[in-house]
């Protein structure tokens, strides 16, 4: 990637709402490519994986699950920095997910600022 070029965040909710406040917060310093489910992400993410930088995911998710989507990536890619926002993070065991380099958890509703912090805290190291 050169230096001067946007960073690539996928962006994976089943939420219109969240994908699109996602989308406005982060396009302007990075590009946002978005997908409604986790299998669409899934599949967003094997054609893109090689310019993807990050992850944003929600845990539940039709078709497949925030933390079934975030095990196929880590099969793929173990350090791909991963941030996790879900109200119902009693689903799963958490801590599992949390078991691994770069993970993130941010509750719903979660606060932008933390996002982004997280995120580029991700991204820049």
């Amino acid at each position: 990637m050169k230096a001067n070029a946007k960073k690539t965040v996928l962006v994976v909710d089943d939420e219109e709402l969240i994908r699109e406040l996602l989308y406005d917060v982060l396009e302007g310093e990075y590009k946002v490519l978005l997908a409604e489910d986790g299998e669409k992400g899934w599949k967003m993410y094997q054609a893109h994986a090689q310019e993807i930088d990050a992850v944003i995911t929600d845990l539940i998710m039709p078709h497949l699950r925030g933390d079934k989507f975030l095990e196929k990536i880590r099969e793929q890619d173990p350090k791909l920095p991963v941030i996790i926002i879900t109200g119902f993070e009693k689903e799963v065991d958490v801590l599992k997910m949390l078991d691994g380099p770069r993970v993130a958890f941010i509750h719903k509703p979660f606060d932008i600022e933390q996002l982004l912090l997280q995120l580029n805290r991700y991204v820049e190291s």
